[in-house]
């Protein structure tokens, strides 16, 4: 088993640095080591931090501060502000989490000049991949030690080169890096959390550092709190199962979850202290005063509302690519903005960027319903003895993850596809769940498991390759000005060995 674990984990390392070296490959648009820079506001909140203040150190122009309703688009016009930087009392802000930015400081020093979000983007994103191939070895170490190191490079693979990963490195923005960062601090929490009751090791200091990264997590990207708050839960259900299984008071579970509950609750208290420090309000994070499209205050009954749920739930897997005859050949189209039911009236401020939908970009995550479905499977004794009372925990926790995260999105009246990155980790990780299970049943149908197999490499396949030009397609642009000659090299390739 040793020697297995070896093999194992030499395979997933090797898919790994081939995953960062794709990272690597188009967030540098084919350079390498020029990174172009697209925005840079951490680095702004970082200076502002340095400098000990809240507020940014740009100052608003004072004929924007001279206006009756900033927030108004159609009266700024012609005077020059940021976009999406929020105003208040004269002074700038940024509405995106600041975990970012603290993490910027440690390096400010001995990097001259400012640090582009580019960096963050590349540095959270490979650390959500690096975090997945660690559950995908857990997965495989306590249920499937079976499995072919085959199938377990193909997942490393698939979870770190599909939608939107690759998407969001060809607009590494600040939007970008808040998710990235959110995703990277919850998926570590979620894998401590994990190993903690797979592993009976509820060990205190575990437990402060899962509450330690999951407030880095909500201060990252304030939505997780959803997601943070089921698991929460959920953790404290199963602190309390175990410690019924090795026989101790279930009364002890709470006093083991200490550790979690005061770094989770003094971390959310100076989170609320910097928006009250900042808004005069521990719930305001800025947003509501941002230059934005539209004047948010004006609309914040509408921002969020059931009346989008299912124009987005389309717009999100549905919503199909544009097939084209020159290389890259796919590129996203713009979601629906006239409702798919004539029954719904959607609201004006309802808004669509290109995006294309995840049964087009990953087909492979339709075997997330697997593990759904298997929870419904009667466990036999035996499997309980061999660590599958977990299981359970660990699907019921990905599924409320998901889901508690995709609803929010899907009741936003603002459609990107950098939002998919929010919930993507967790149902990609159900996906390499059911692939593997449903492996597991056909184990003495050899037939239908090799046509099983074939099907399921043609889903990985099609999710790589889908992915993969569409993340070009985005970036054409940047390729076409910054690296032309190889965008052009690429594209008598293809047309060479496609159109003879």
């Amino acid at each position: 088993m040793a020697s297995k674990s070896s093999r194992v984990l030499l395979t997933i390392i090797l898919c790994d640095l081939l995953v960062l070296i794709v990272y690597i490959w188009l967030i540098s648009i084919g350079r390498w080591t020029k990174w172009p820079t697209i925005t840079s506001d951490y680095d702004l909140l970082a200076t502002s931090f340095q400098h000990a203040q809240l507020s940014l150190e740009m100052k608003p122009d004072a004929a924007l501060l001279a206006l009756p309703n900033p927030y108004d688009p159609n009266s700024r016009l012609g005077i020059p502000y940021p976009i999406d930087i929020s105003l208040y009392k004269g002074e700038f802000y940024l509405y995106f989490g600041p975990i970012p930015a603290i993490l910027l400081l440690i390096v400010k020093d001995f990097i001259p000049g400012p640090i582009g979000d580019q960096y963050i983007v590349f540095a959270f994103t490979a650390g959500t991949a690096l975090f997945q191939s660690f559950l995908i070895f857990k997965f495989w170490q306590k249920y499937f030690p079976d499995i072919s190191l085959c199938s377990i490079g193909l997942v490393v693979l698939a979870s770190g080169l599909i939608c939107p990963f690759v998407w969001v490195l060809g607009t590494p923005r600040i939007y970008e890096a808040a998710i990235a960062a959110g995703q990277f601090f919850f998926l570590v929490g979620f894998y401590l959390s994990f190993s903690a009751l797979a592993d009976a090791s509820l060990s205190k200091w575990k437990m402060g550092v899962i509450g330690l990264v999951w407030v880095a997590a909500i201060a990252s990207r304030i939505t997780l709190v959803l997601p943070i708050g089921f698991i929460t839960i959920l953790l404290f259900m199963g602190t309390a199962r175990k410690f019924h299984q090795t026989g101790r008071l279930f009364s002890k579970a709470i006093p083991a979850m200490f550790p979690f509950l005061i770094t989770l609750g003094i971390g959310l208290a100076v989170l609320g202290w910097y928006n009250w420090a900042r808004f005069n309000s521990v719930f305001e994070t800025g947003f509501s005063y941002a230059l934005a499209g539209l004047d948010l205050g004006k609309y914040r009954h509408i921002l969020f509302s059931p009346v989008y749920i299912l124009q987005n739930v389309y717009v999100y897997l549905l919503n199909p690519p544009k097939f084209g005859y020159a290389f890259p050949y796919l590129s996203p189209i713009r979601g629906a903005r006239i409702s798919i039911i004539p029954s719904i009236t959607l609201p004006s401020i309802y808004y669509t960027q290109d995006s294309t939908g995840l049964l087009y970009s990953s087909p492979f995550l339709l075997l997330a319903i697997v593990p759904l479905i298997g929870l419904f499977r009667k466990r036999t004794a035996s499997e309980l003895d061999q660590g599958q009372s977990v299981f359970p925990w660990l699907v019921v926790g990905l599924y409320g993850s998901f889901l508690s995260e995709f609803l929010v999105l899907a009741a936003y009246f603002w459609t990107a596809e950098r939002f998919t990155a929010d919930f993507i980790p967790c149902l990609t990780l159900l996906s390499i769940l059911g692939f593997w299970q449903l492996d597991q049943l056909l184990d003495e149908r050899p037939k239908a498991r090799v046509l099983y197999w074939m099907v399921c490499i043609g889903l990985i396949l099609i999710a790589v390759i889908v992915s993969s030009l569409l993340a070009l397609s985005i970036n054409t642009a940047g390729f076409r000005s910054l690296n032309p000659l190889l965008w052009r090299q690429l594209s008598n390739f293809f047309r060479y060995y496609l159109h003879p």
